[in-house]
C-alpha cells in the first residue's frame, strides 16, 4: 500500500485545471428531459384540434403552437 501526501500549495492549481461544466450524467439527463418535452409538444399538437376554438384563442401564445 502506498501513502501519498499532497502539499496544500497545489490544491488551487488542481481546482483551476478542473474542467468546468456539467457532468456526463447531468448532460444525459438534460437530453432525456428535452426529448420528453418534444414528445409532449408533439402529442399536444396532434390533439389540439379536439380543444374548443374559444379555448384555443385564449391560449394563443403557447410555445409549441405553429403559427
Amino acid at each position: 500500500m502506498t501513502a501519498v501526501t499532497y502539499s496544500p500549495k497545489y490544491a488551487p492549481a488542481a481546482a483551476a485545471a478542473a474542467k468546468p461544466g456539467k457532468s456526463f450524467w447531468a448532460r444525459v439527463w438534460d437530453r432525456i428531459v428535452e426529448a420528453r418535452m418534444r414528445q409532449v409538444e408533439r402529442e399536444i399538437r396532434m390533439h389540439l384540434s379536439y380543444v374548443p376554438e374559444e379555448l384555443r384563442q385564449s391560449f394563443n401564445e403557447l410555445p409549441f403552437q405553429k403559427k
